[in-house]
């Protein structure tokens, strides 16, 4: 395949439904265009056409046409979009008469994104964005993957890229001019300021890269208690539906249950787990007991639970924590139980305002007021090595010449982040997972 081919693709989802469309990127889409339409349409605007068979003339549709030549389009190629009817019978029939068109060819995952990203139209960073969208679940998600979509990510990258560029022209101006008097005096504190500014910055950024996590893949979620405390009843109430089975019998969980849910417009992972005792004899449930224990070292927010006839888990955790005491409808809490809420799975009791509470600490954690730049474990290790390096070129006993070397390599790393040296790997990775019409 080549990126000179003219490529076409059904972008809207498949199986039937009111709209499909189907779109045509390279240098044949304007042929394509005229001779399935009759005529070229104005640029930009939109018109219904009659689209008839390349090989018979036979109507396939009426259809909205839309052309955009380069390099005023999505790819930075000459696009085309055809806006047909839904059916399987319309779509397969416009594919085929394209796919033997002659030059152009069906296209492989990703590749209209991917030719955006080699035409310039978008960076890497704006291309990761896309494909948060593309999997977005809950408005948080959406909200933070067009943060980094519309650019906003790529223009922080870029000042911090810009500082670099001229704390770098400084100090190579005090090294070609060093006999001079006066020149590296007025320069060094212009440079030490500029490192301490994005150090700041990145630290700032480092430091909020976790509430970037929790948005894109979740809040996590766990609910902890001894056995036969009715955790598993709870997750099925949280979840409206049944994902994890309910017995009298202590001791039913013995693996970890998970459930996606949205609360409150947040992306949240509940897990179930295996109750806490202390003295098991099974083999099975003391490896159940152990994934609790470790599910709980990762999670966000846990839910310890307790109730009348099962005692609180001794827990040592460092995650926020809900106690919630279960079934209220057989005994109130214990007097001198610190507890945050009391529930009834069983009746319902209290149910309401758990889920209120549970939504509130986790709009807390996802931190709702802006979304977060740094959301790629690529991005936080790059920044993080960025640091590091300016952390080295702020050593004032450093030879300038040392200094000038740390700042290139900052400068590399920033570089990478938008994708414009040493991606190319990346690349094959990130277009894999995009949808064939995008």
């Amino acid at each position: 395949m080549s990126v000179s081919d003219t490529i076409y693709a059904l972008s809207s989802g498949g199986g039937k439904a009111g709209v499909a469309v189907v779109r045509v990127s390279g240098s044949s889409a304007g042929k394509a265009v005229r001779d399935l339409c009759g005529d070229m349409p104005e640029p930009r605007k939109a018109v219904l056409r009659r689209l008839r068979a390349l090989s018979d003339g036979q109507t396939i549709d009426r259809a909205i046409v839309l052309w955009f030549p380069a390099p005023y389009s999505f790819t930075g190629e000459d696009v085309a979009e055809f806006h047909v009817h839904g059916s399987a019978g319309v779509v397969r029939w416009l594919c085929e008469e394209l796919r033997d068109y002659g030059g152009i060819r069906p296209a492989s995952a990703g590749e209209f994104s991917r030719r955006a990203f080699l035409n310039g139209k978008l960076d890497l960073v704006e291309i990761e964005g896309l494909a948060d969208v593309l999997d977005a679940d809950t408005r948080s998600q959406v909200r933070q993957a067009l943060f980094h979509v519309d650019g906003h990510a790529s223009e922080i990258f870029g000042r911090w890229r810009g500082e670099l560029v001229r704390g770098l022209a400084l100090v190579e101006a005090c090294i070609d001019f060093s006999d001079a008097e006066g020149v590296e005096a007025d320069a060094r504190p212009q440079i030490a300021s500029m490192l301490q500014e994005l150090q700041e910055g990145m630290s700032r950024e480092l430091a909020g890269s976790e509430r970037g996590r929790r948005v894109r893949q979740g809040v996590r979620v766990v609910l902890a208690g001894a056995p036969n405390a009715g955790k598993s009843s709870l997750m099925n109430t949280i979840a409206a539906r049944d994902v994890a089975i309910v017995s009298r019998h202590a001791g039913t969980t013995r693996d970890i249950v998970e459930v996606s849910l949205d609360l409150g417009g947040h992306a949240v992972e509940l897990a179930d787990t295996a109750g806490i005792r202390e003295n098991s004899g099974s083999e099975v449930e003391q490896l159940g007991i152990q994934r609790t224990l470790e599910r709980i070292s990762e999670a966000d927010l846990v839910l310890v639970v307790a109730a009348a006839d099962v005692t609180w888990p001794k827990l040592e955790m460092d995650s926020e924590a809900i106690r919630v005491w279960n079934k209220c409808d057989l005994a109130n809490v214990t007097t001198g139980d610190k507890v945050d809420i009391s529930v009834s799975a069983r009746t319902g009791e209290g149910l309401r305002e758990l889920l209120r509470l549970i939504e509130e600490r986790v709009a807390e954690l996802a931190a709702d007021s802006e979304p977060a730049l740094l959301v790629r474990d690529r991005q936080i290790h790059a920044v993080r090595k960025c640091l590091e390096h300016l952390q080295t070129a702020s050593d004032v006993a450093l030879p300038l010449e040392i200094v000038a070397e740390e700042l290139r390599a900052a400068t590399r790393i920033l570089e990478k982040i938008v994708g414009k040296i040493d991606v190319e790997d990346l690349l094959d990775d990130i277009f894999s997972r995009f949808c064939i019409g995008k």
